[in-house]
Protein backbone atom coordinates (compact mmCIF):
# COMPACT_ATOMS: atom_id res chain seq x y z
CA UNK A 1 0.00 0.00 0.00
CA UNK A 2 1.26 3.24 -0.77
CA UNK A 3 1.25 6.22 1.45
CA UNK A 4 1.39 9.91 1.05
CA UNK A 5 1.72 12.31 4.08
CA UNK A 6 4.26 15.28 4.75
CA UNK A 7 6.58 12.71 6.19
CA UNK A 8 6.66 10.34 2.94
CA UNK A 9 6.61 13.14 0.90
CA UNK A 10 9.99 15.00 2.34
CA UNK A 11 11.38 11.51 2.40
CA UNK A 12 10.38 10.72 -1.36
CA UNK A 13 11.88 14.24 -2.56
CA UNK A 14 14.84 13.73 -0.50
CA UNK A 15 15.54 10.27 -2.42
CA UNK A 16 14.40 11.83 -5.84
CA UNK A 17 17.44 13.96 -5.67
CA UNK A 18 19.52 10.87 -4.41
CA UNK A 19 18.58 8.94 -7.34
CA UNK A 20 19.20 11.95 -9.89
CA UNK A 21 23.05 12.21 -7.76
CA UNK A 22 23.35 8.74 -8.73
CA UNK A 23 22.38 9.12 -12.58
CA UNK A 24 24.64 11.98 -13.31
CA UNK A 25 27.36 10.10 -11.53
CA UNK A 26 26.84 7.16 -14.10
CA UNK A 27 26.45 9.61 -16.74
CA UNK A 28 23.26 9.33 -17.45
CA UNK A 29 21.79 12.91 -18.04
CA UNK A 30 18.73 14.63 -15.88
CA UNK A 31 16.00 16.57 -17.34
CA UNK A 32 14.02 17.97 -14.47
CA UNK A 33 12.03 15.18 -13.06
CA UNK A 34 13.35 12.61 -16.04
CA UNK A 35 16.45 11.07 -17.19
CA UNK A 36 17.39 10.06 -20.68
CA UNK A 37 18.37 6.86 -21.27
CA UNK A 38 18.79 5.45 -25.28
CA UNK A 39 17.50 8.63 -26.89
CA UNK A 40 14.70 8.42 -24.77
CA UNK A 41 13.29 10.34 -21.75
CA UNK A 42 12.49 8.17 -18.40
CA UNK A 43 10.53 9.53 -15.34
CA UNK A 44 12.17 9.95 -12.04
CA UNK A 45 9.42 8.71 -10.11
CA UNK A 46 9.25 7.40 -6.23
CA UNK A 47 6.51 6.21 -4.19
CA UNK A 48 6.76 5.20 -0.28
CA UNK A 49 4.71 1.91 0.69
CA UNK A 50 4.27 -0.50 3.68
CA UNK A 51 4.84 -3.91 2.86
CA UNK A 52 7.59 -6.77 3.44
CA UNK A 53 10.29 -5.90 1.24
CA UNK A 54 12.80 -2.82 1.66
CA UNK A 55 11.77 -1.43 -2.09
CA UNK A 56 10.65 -2.60 -5.52
CA UNK A 57 10.66 -1.68 -8.96
CA UNK A 58 7.56 -1.56 -11.42
CA UNK A 59 7.71 -1.59 -14.51
CA UNK A 60 4.06 -1.05 -15.33
CA UNK A 61 4.15 2.36 -13.56
CA UNK A 62 8.34 3.18 -14.46
CA UNK A 63 8.30 3.59 -10.25
CA UNK A 64 10.46 3.04 -7.67
CA UNK A 65 9.18 1.94 -4.03
CA UNK A 66 10.93 2.63 -0.74
CA UNK A 67 9.28 0.86 2.13
CA UNK A 68 8.17 3.54 5.02
CA UNK A 69 10.45 2.05 7.32
CA UNK A 70 13.28 3.43 5.62
CA UNK A 71 12.55 6.62 6.69
CA UNK A 72 12.94 6.62 10.32
CA UNK A 73 15.62 3.77 10.30
CA UNK A 74 17.96 3.55 6.88
CA UNK A 75 21.18 6.16 7.03
CA UNK A 76 22.12 7.84 4.26
CA UNK A 77 24.56 6.03 2.56
CA UNK A 78 21.92 2.39 2.52
CA UNK A 79 19.50 4.32 0.89
CA UNK A 80 21.64 5.09 -1.67
CA UNK A 81 23.01 1.50 -1.86
CA UNK A 82 18.87 0.66 -2.28
CA UNK A 83 18.30 3.02 -4.85
CA UNK A 84 21.05 1.79 -7.18
CA UNK A 85 20.21 -1.73 -6.52
CA UNK A 86 16.25 -0.55 -7.89
CA UNK A 87 17.72 1.50 -10.21
CA UNK A 88 19.71 -1.21 -11.91
CA UNK A 89 16.10 -3.05 -12.20
CA UNK A 90 14.94 0.03 -14.02
CA UNK A 91 17.69 -0.12 -16.51
CA UNK A 92 17.52 -3.53 -16.94
CA UNK A 93 14.06 -3.88 -17.61
CA UNK A 94 14.17 -0.96 -20.01
CA UNK A 95 16.90 -2.51 -22.10
CA UNK A 96 16.22 -6.06 -21.87
CA UNK A 97 12.35 -5.83 -20.99
CA UNK A 98 11.35 -8.70 -18.05
CA UNK A 99 14.08 -11.07 -17.47
CA UNK A 100 14.47 -12.61 -14.15
CA UNK A 101 14.72 -10.10 -11.40
CA UNK A 102 18.61 -10.67 -10.53
CA UNK A 103 19.77 -13.12 -13.97
CA UNK A 104 22.16 -12.31 -16.06
CA UNK A 105 20.92 -8.98 -17.34
CA UNK A 106 20.74 -7.64 -14.25
CA UNK A 107 23.94 -8.37 -13.17
CA UNK A 108 25.37 -7.24 -16.49
CA UNK A 109 23.47 -3.57 -15.44
CA UNK A 110 25.59 -3.54 -12.27
CA UNK A 111 28.89 -4.26 -13.65
CA UNK A 112 28.09 -2.05 -16.68
CA UNK A 113 27.60 1.16 -14.48
CA UNK A 114 30.20 0.11 -11.90
CA UNK A 115 27.68 -0.57 -8.65
CA UNK A 116 29.25 -3.34 -6.27
CA UNK A 117 28.66 -6.94 -6.32
CA UNK A 118 27.03 -6.03 -2.35
CA UNK A 119 24.62 -3.93 -4.33
CA UNK A 120 23.43 -6.43 -7.05
CA UNK A 121 22.54 -9.15 -4.25
CA UNK A 122 19.00 -9.40 -2.97
CA UNK A 123 18.59 -9.70 0.64
CA UNK A 124 19.18 -7.03 3.33
CA UNK A 125 19.44 -6.84 7.39
CA UNK A 126 18.69 -3.30 7.68
CA UNK A 127 20.33 -3.03 11.35
CA UNK A 128 23.64 -4.76 10.08
CA UNK A 129 24.09 -2.59 7.06
CA UNK A 130 23.13 0.62 8.94
CA UNK A 131 26.32 -0.63 11.20
CA UNK A 132 28.14 -1.41 8.73
CA UNK A 133 27.94 1.83 6.77
CA UNK A 134 30.11 4.94 7.67
CA UNK A 135 28.32 7.65 10.16
CA UNK A 136 25.39 7.32 12.62
CA UNK A 137 21.84 8.41 12.38
CA UNK A 138 22.51 10.55 15.41
CA UNK A 139 24.86 12.61 12.99
CA UNK A 140 22.84 12.40 9.87
CA UNK A 141 19.85 14.22 11.22
CA UNK A 142 21.85 17.01 13.38
CA UNK A 143 23.35 17.68 9.38
CA UNK A 144 20.24 17.52 7.53
CA UNK A 145 18.19 20.46 9.86
CA UNK A 146 22.09 22.26 9.75
CA UNK A 147 21.51 22.08 5.81
CA UNK A 148 17.86 23.37 5.84
CA UNK A 149 18.56 26.23 7.93
CA UNK A 150 22.07 26.77 5.97
CA UNK A 151 19.57 26.76 2.78
CA UNK A 152 17.15 29.51 4.48
CA UNK A 153 20.09 31.79 4.68
CA UNK A 154 19.44 32.24 1.13
CA UNK A 155 16.63 34.22 2.04
CA UNK A 156 16.20 37.50 0.23
CA UNK A 157 14.55 38.75 3.97
CA UNK A 158 17.61 39.87 5.60
CA UNK A 159 16.19 39.32 9.09
CA UNK A 160 15.00 35.42 8.21
CA UNK A 161 18.53 35.07 6.51
CA UNK A 162 20.05 36.69 9.81
CA UNK A 163 18.07 34.23 12.03
CA UNK A 164 18.16 30.95 10.19
CA UNK A 165 22.31 31.38 10.40
CA UNK A 166 22.02 32.22 13.65
CA UNK A 167 19.90 28.92 14.11
CA UNK A 168 22.05 26.91 12.31
CA UNK A 169 25.12 27.82 14.26
CA UNK A 170 23.06 27.24 17.68
CA UNK A 171 22.30 23.96 16.68
CA UNK A 172 25.97 23.09 16.03
CA UNK A 173 26.99 24.11 19.63
CA UNK A 174 24.62 22.62 21.27
CA UNK A 175 25.40 19.19 19.52
CA UNK A 176 28.72 20.11 20.47
CA UNK A 177 28.28 20.62 23.91
CA UNK A 178 26.50 17.53 24.84
CA UNK A 179 29.14 15.68 23.33
CA UNK A 180 31.66 17.58 25.52
CA UNK A 181 30.01 16.07 28.67
CA UNK A 182 31.55 12.77 27.55
CA UNK A 183 34.98 14.31 26.21
CA UNK A 184 37.05 11.76 27.34
CA UNK A 185 35.22 8.76 25.54
CA UNK A 186 34.01 10.90 22.28
CA UNK A 187 36.52 10.30 19.26
CA UNK A 188 37.96 13.28 17.08
CA UNK A 189 37.68 11.95 13.45
CA UNK A 190 39.56 13.44 10.38
CA UNK A 191 39.07 13.43 7.12
CA UNK A 192 41.26 14.91 3.72
CA UNK A 193 39.41 16.89 1.18
CA UNK A 194 40.98 19.19 -1.52
CA UNK A 195 43.89 16.71 -2.65
CA UNK A 196 45.65 18.77 -5.37
CA UNK A 197 49.53 19.54 -6.43
CA UNK A 198 49.69 22.98 -4.66
CA UNK A 199 48.54 25.49 -2.78
CA UNK A 200 46.11 27.97 -4.27
CA UNK A 201 44.02 30.90 -3.29
CA UNK A 202 40.88 28.66 -3.52
CA UNK A 203 41.66 25.84 -1.70
CA UNK A 204 43.28 28.65 1.02
CA UNK A 205 39.57 30.76 0.87
CA UNK A 206 37.87 26.87 1.29
CA UNK A 207 40.23 26.72 4.57
CA UNK A 208 38.93 29.89 5.90
CA UNK A 209 35.19 28.89 5.39
CA UNK A 210 35.40 25.37 7.01
CA UNK A 211 37.08 27.19 10.30
CA UNK A 212 33.43 28.78 10.68
CA UNK A 213 32.17 24.99 11.60
CA UNK A 214 33.53 23.65 14.40
CA UNK A 215 36.43 21.72 13.30
CA UNK A 216 40.14 22.73 13.01
CA UNK A 217 41.19 22.70 9.24
CA UNK A 218 44.80 22.53 8.76
CA UNK A 219 46.64 22.76 5.35
CA UNK A 220 48.93 19.51 5.00
CA UNK A 221 51.54 19.63 2.38
CA UNK A 222 52.93 16.41 1.29
CA UNK A 223 55.62 15.74 -1.34
CA UNK A 224 53.98 17.28 -4.66
CA UNK A 225 50.40 17.74 -3.05
CA UNK A 226 48.27 19.41 -0.85
CA UNK A 227 45.19 18.87 1.08
CA UNK A 228 43.03 20.18 3.59
CA UNK A 229 42.93 18.03 6.72
CA UNK A 230 39.46 18.48 8.21
CA UNK A 231 39.31 17.40 12.45
CA UNK A 232 36.65 17.61 15.10
CA UNK A 233 33.53 15.59 15.75
CA UNK A 234 32.33 12.92 13.33
CA UNK A 235 29.34 15.25 13.02
CA UNK A 236 31.60 18.56 12.51
CA UNK A 237 33.94 16.49 10.23
CA UNK A 238 30.62 14.94 7.93
CA UNK A 239 29.51 18.98 7.62
CA UNK A 240 32.87 20.20 6.74
CA UNK A 241 33.62 17.74 4.10
CA UNK A 242 30.87 18.14 2.29
CA UNK A 243 30.78 22.32 2.50
CA UNK A 244 34.32 21.83 1.09
CA UNK A 245 33.02 19.74 -1.64
CA UNK A 246 30.11 21.44 -2.74
CA UNK A 247 32.39 24.94 -2.31
CA UNK A 248 35.21 23.11 -4.37
CA UNK A 249 32.45 23.34 -7.71
CA UNK A 250 30.28 26.38 -6.19
CA UNK A 251 33.45 28.62 -6.19
CA UNK A 252 33.75 27.97 -9.73
CA UNK A 253 30.36 28.52 -10.76
CA UNK A 254 29.70 31.94 -8.99
CA UNK A 255 32.67 32.79 -10.23
CA UNK A 256 32.20 32.15 -13.67
CA UNK A 257 28.87 34.19 -13.64
CA UNK A 258 30.76 37.12 -11.79
CA UNK A 259 33.78 36.99 -14.86
CA UNK A 260 31.02 37.45 -17.49
CA UNK A 261 28.66 39.67 -15.59
CA UNK A 262 31.26 42.17 -14.25
CA UNK A 263 34.01 41.73 -17.12
CA UNK A 264 36.59 40.37 -14.83
CA UNK A 265 40.01 38.93 -16.53
CA UNK A 266 43.08 37.31 -14.82
CA UNK A 267 44.63 34.80 -12.38
CA UNK A 268 44.78 37.75 -9.44
CA UNK A 269 41.10 38.55 -10.19
CA UNK A 270 40.19 35.25 -9.67
CA UNK A 271 42.42 34.30 -6.79
CA UNK A 272 41.37 38.03 -5.43
CA UNK A 273 37.34 36.83 -5.91
CA UNK A 274 38.09 33.82 -3.84
CA UNK A 275 39.44 35.36 -1.11
CA UNK A 276 36.43 37.46 -0.95
CA UNK A 277 33.79 34.90 -1.11
CA UNK A 278 35.78 33.67 2.11
CA UNK A 279 35.51 37.30 4.04
CA UNK A 280 31.70 38.08 3.14
CA UNK A 281 30.96 34.48 4.37
CA UNK A 282 32.85 34.59 7.35
CA UNK A 283 31.69 38.10 7.89
CA UNK A 284 28.12 36.56 7.76
CA UNK A 285 29.20 33.70 9.86
CA UNK A 286 30.29 36.05 12.49
CA UNK A 287 27.20 38.48 12.57
CA UNK A 288 25.12 35.79 13.34
CA UNK A 289 26.97 34.14 16.58
CA UNK A 290 26.96 38.05 17.88
CA UNK A 291 23.60 37.40 18.42
CA UNK A 292 23.79 34.60 20.91
CA UNK A 293 22.83 34.45 24.32
CA UNK A 294 25.39 35.61 27.34
CA UNK A 295 25.34 31.65 27.64
CA UNK A 296 25.70 30.37 24.27
CA UNK A 297 28.79 32.78 23.65
CA UNK A 298 30.30 30.74 26.81
CA UNK A 299 29.44 27.49 25.58
CA UNK A 300 31.25 28.46 22.56
CA UNK A 301 34.44 29.74 24.04
CA UNK A 302 34.27 25.94 25.60
CA UNK A 303 33.81 23.93 22.70
CA UNK A 304 36.40 25.94 20.94
CA UNK A 305 38.64 25.60 23.61
CA UNK A 306 38.37 22.43 24.07
CA UNK A 307 38.90 21.68 20.35
CA UNK A 308 42.28 23.48 20.41
CA UNK A 309 43.46 21.00 23.54
CA UNK A 310 42.84 17.73 21.34
CA UNK A 311 43.99 19.51 18.42
CA UNK A 312 47.14 20.36 19.90
CA UNK A 313 47.33 16.70 21.24
CA UNK A 314 47.73 15.62 17.46
CA UNK A 315 49.49 18.19 15.74
CA UNK A 316 51.39 19.91 18.29
CA UNK A 317 52.27 23.40 17.58
CA UNK A 318 50.75 24.87 13.69
CA UNK A 319 52.40 27.55 12.13
CA UNK A 320 50.51 30.23 9.81
CA UNK A 321 51.10 31.04 6.40
CA UNK A 322 50.38 34.32 4.85
CA UNK A 323 49.59 35.34 1.04
CA UNK A 324 51.86 38.29 -0.50
CA UNK A 325 49.86 38.43 -3.85
CA UNK A 326 48.43 41.52 -4.96
CA UNK A 327 44.72 42.12 -4.36
CA UNK A 328 42.00 43.00 -7.43
CA UNK A 329 40.36 45.29 -4.81
CA UNK A 330 37.36 45.16 -7.51
CA UNK A 331 36.99 41.44 -7.81
CA UNK A 332 37.28 41.15 -4.67
CA UNK A 333 34.68 42.88 -3.34
CA UNK A 334 32.43 41.32 -5.54
CA UNK A 335 33.71 38.41 -3.65
CA UNK A 336 32.79 39.44 -0.48
CA UNK A 337 29.55 40.42 -1.56
CA UNK A 338 28.81 36.85 -3.00
CA UNK A 339 29.94 35.65 0.20
CA UNK A 340 27.48 37.05 2.21
CA UNK A 341 24.79 35.24 0.00
CA UNK A 342 26.73 32.06 -0.29
CA UNK A 343 24.40 29.21 0.41
CA UNK A 344 25.30 25.55 1.41
CA UNK A 345 22.70 23.43 -0.24
CA UNK A 346 22.41 19.56 -1.44
CA UNK A 347 22.23 16.69 0.74
CA UNK A 348 24.92 15.51 3.41
CA UNK A 349 26.44 11.61 4.06
CA UNK A 350 28.56 9.77 4.70
CA UNK A 351 31.11 8.03 2.41
CA UNK A 352 30.65 4.58 0.79
CA UNK A 353 33.50 2.17 1.49
CA UNK A 354 32.96 -1.56 0.03
CA UNK A 355 30.96 -2.37 2.68
CA UNK A 356 27.88 -5.42 2.58
CA UNK A 357 24.61 -4.05 1.74
CA UNK A 358 21.78 -6.79 0.24
CA UNK A 359 18.45 -7.04 0.49
CA UNK A 360 15.16 -9.45 -0.15
CA UNK A 361 12.60 -8.55 -2.60
CA UNK A 362 10.38 -9.09 -5.02
CA UNK A 363 9.04 -7.13 -8.42
CA UNK A 364 5.43 -6.74 -9.64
Amino acid sequence: MIIYDQVSIAFIRRAQEMLKEILGEIGLPVKTSRFLFQNYLYPIKIVVFEGAEWGHFQSAYFQIGLNKKLIYAAKDSVLRDILKHELAHYLTWIKHGEVSSHGTEFHETCRLYGFSSSIAQATLHLEEANLSKEGDLESEKVLEKVKKLLQLAQSSNPHEAELATMKANALLLRHNLDHLKNQDEDPLYMDRVMLQKRKDAKLMSIYEILRHFLVRPVVSMGKGSCSIEITGTKTNVMLASYVAHFLNLEMERLWDISRKEYKLEGLRAKNSFFMGLAKGFGEKMKSSKEHFSPEDQKALVLVEKNLDQKIRQIYGRLSTTQSSQRTDERANSLGVLKGRELNIRQGVEGKLKNLFLSYKKEHR
